[in-house]
């Protein structure tokens, strides 16, 4: 037992949970949009969201960072770091439009986590500011990249997907919210701390049928689409009615996070029996 919970601690901690859960939205863009797998970018994306996070999570201080006595820290910045030859590689077959929406994403993440102005804090510590970065982040490569690399011609229903993919998103950030609400400090202002936790969870009940209701905007429907929508709204309310300041340690981390992998094979399910 010990050896299996070192294990799951060592998956959660190395970011691999959040790399499968953004390889899932992104696998489940291509269901939507009839699109074949592109493994380049799904290894791509793999790796740069473990090399990404770990640092976010434990490289603002580079100095620390290069610098970790700790063996186990040392396993994790060992993998971060091979993880990041991988994403380059292949990211270099990825369209000229592509390296520019990933450059401009690249932009947003480091000024997101280091203070690029003397005397500045990063976007990091403006508790809105740092929610709606984050969800524009994913959306952009988990929902547009998939769709420059596949060539789309972006037209009304792929607009309707990026706002429900960033709508997802915002969702999905409060359970986290609400979970850092004892350790944010009130300069933060973050959603919990100017409305509350249960109008924040309003909120998203409000924000997850907003995102079902989009649905029906888009001018062609993928087969199945309604039900997948039904249940992950369903899903996600229910998430937001249990979520509360004092949470188990993997309700956010390893629960929340695992929705987008569950949305993935809901929607590869529903594609593959309609």
């Amino acid at each position: 037992m010990k050896v299996i919970r070192g294990i799951f601690h060592f998956y959660l901690n190395t970011s691999i949970h959040v790399a499968l859960a953004v390889v899932s939205l992104i696998s489940a863009t291509g269901l939507i949009l009839n699109n074949s797998v592109n493994i380049q970018l799904t290894i791509f994306a793999f790796c740069a969201s473990i090399a990404t996070y770990n640092f976010i999570k434990y490289g603002v201080e580079a100095r620390k960072y290069l610098l970790v006595a700790n063996r186990y820290q040392q396993a994790i910045q060992i993998f971060s770091f091979l993880s990041i030859p991988i994403a380059l590689y292949f990211a270099s077959s990825f369209s000229l439009n592509s390296m520019v929406l990933l450059g401009f994403t690249g932009l947003l993440i480091g000024v997101y986590t280091l203070p690029i102005f003397p005397g500045l804090r990063n976007l990091r510590n403006f508790g809105i500011l740092k929610v709606l970065i984050v969800a524009l982040v994913w959306t952009f490569i988990t929902s547009l990249l998939p769709m420059l690399e596949a060539d789309i011609t972006l037209k009304w229903d792929h607009y309707i997907l990026l706002i429900q993919r960033f709508l997802l998103i915002l969702i999905l950030m409060i359970p986290f919210e609400i979970r850092d609400l004892k350790y944010d400090p009130f300069e933060l202002k973050t959603i919990p701390q100017q409305l509350g936790v249960y109008k924040t969870k309003i909120l998203g009940v409000g924000l997850s049928i907003m995102l079902f209701f989009l649905t029906f905007l888009k001018d062609e429907l993928v087969s199945g689409e309604i039900l997948a929508r039904s249940v992950l709204v369903l899903l996600l309310i229910s998430i937001l009615f249990q979520t509360k300041e004092k949470q188990s340690p993997y309700f956010a981390s390893f629960w929340v996070e695992a929705v987008p992998i569950l949305w993935f094979l809901l929607v590869y399910a529903i594609a593959t029996n309609a």
